[in-house]
């Protein structure tokens, strides 16, 4: 498949420019706040279990979504859990089996971290209409879905 150019390449750069910005304000906020940025990803995991109804969630589940060891997710739950952000709770009818819940303050972080970003982003959205927000809530899932549909790990011609 080619390669976008003029106006479509242009969009290209700046959705990658978006994406590295982003990642980059979520750097130096959680750094900010004592946050690595893994304690970021486990919180943002967490949340959106929440989102999706598939809260709690184990540490083994967290582990896989994170890509992490079950020795690196240890020592990443006990950091979040030691900062007030993640607890652990163990099931009544079989101890072996462990929950894991974000806290209010990890709430109340993530609003502190990422609110003033949204009220940005919202204030940015004004001189938009209904109907060209739509189309761009249209694209952002479709550049979704693109990204999601694509193997890293085996390169294409």
């Amino acid at each position: 498949m080619p390669w976008a150019t003029g106006e479509r390449l242009d969009v290209v750069r700046l959705v990658r420019e978006l994406t590295e910005r982003s990642s980059r304000y979520a750097d130096r906020a959680g750094a900010a706040r004592g946050l690595h940025r893994s304690d970021l990803s486990a919180l943002l995991a967490l949340a959106r279990a929440r989102e999706q109804g598939r809260s709690p969630l184990s540490p083994g589940v967290l582990a896989r979504e994170l890509m992490l060891s079950p020795s690196a997710t240890t020592t990443l739950l006990d950091r979040l859990e030691r900062s007030g952000h993640v607890e652990r709770s163990h099931d009544a009818g079989d101890r072996r089996r462990v929950s894991l819940e974000m806290t209010a303050s990890a709430g109340e972080t993530a609003r502190s971290m990422f609110g003033p970003v949204a009220a940005a982003m919202t204030e940015a959205m004004q001189d938009f209409s209904d109907d060209e927000i739509d189309v761009v809530r249209r694209f952002l899932g479709a550049m979704v879905e693109a990204v999601d549909a694509q193997d890293p790990g085996v390169a294409s011609s």
